[in-house]
């Protein structure tokens, strides 16, 4: 009787998924000769924005949001013939806002980056968690229907016709001499800083590693 042979595989799978939720980072900052003033703008501009996210609570779209403690330091710019300028105080907020309504989103972006020292630093598109979990399991069980059929397959050129699993994992899991591959993983792209937004799809990949005994 021939002995057994060991088939290593990998199997993977994709999804894209329209996202949920967008999550607006936000940066308010200020600089100014005098940190009294620079406080005070920051400040200003700070309060205006919570004041917006707590109207956009009452009317819809808005998820959550926080901000951070403000952040101030000073530097001594270098004037164009070398010497050095007076100090400038630079102060800082960041805010982050979480949307399930795009036009929402888009329209508070429009309000909030109407202040010259608002600015958009990016959108992180997600899904909501149930969601996620629910994608994560479906494709994980895709990828691992990719490595038995690839086992198989291969089992087949050899005029093997009985496949065993030994081992499954997730990618890079494996002992050394297993093909190697990128992790579980999600990503989704962030948004270009336009006023009118639109949700990007949410990219759900899995990789495992299997190895089947076949006869």
């Amino acid at each position: 009787m021939s002995e057994d042979v060991t088939i290593t595989v990998r199997g993977s799978h994709e999804d894209r998924i329209p996202a949920e939720e967008g999550v607006a980072r936000v940066g308010v900052r200020v600089e100014h000769p005098d940190r009294g003033e620079a406080m005070a703008r920051l400040a200003a501009s700070g309060q205006r924005l919570r004041d917006q996210l707590d109207a956009q609570e009452g009317s819809g779209g808005l998820v959550s949001w926080t901000s951070s403690r403000a952040h101030v330091f000073t530097d001594r710019p270098w004037g164009a013939d070398g010497s050095r300028l007076d100090p400038v105080h630079h102060a800082s907020l960041e805010f982050r806002a979480v949307f399930d309504d795009a036009d929402a989103l888009s329209a508070w972006i429009d309000t909030a980056t109407a202040d010259p020292a608002v600015q958009l630093d990016g959108i992180d598109w997600r899904l909501r968690e149930g969601t996620d979990r629910e994608a994560r399991d479906r494709v994980a069980r895709a990828a691992v229907e990719d490595a038995v059929a690839r086992a198989r397959s291969y089992a087949a050129s050899l005029g093997l016709h009985h496949v065993s699993a030994i081992e499954v994992a997730d990618a890079g899991l494996l002992s050394s001499d297993s093909a190697t591959a990128g992790p579980m993983m999600m990503k989704s792209a962030a948004a270009d800083g336009a006023v009118v937004v639109r949700p990007d799809e949410v990219v759900v990949s899995v990789g495992v590693e299997a190895r089947f005994s076949a006869r």
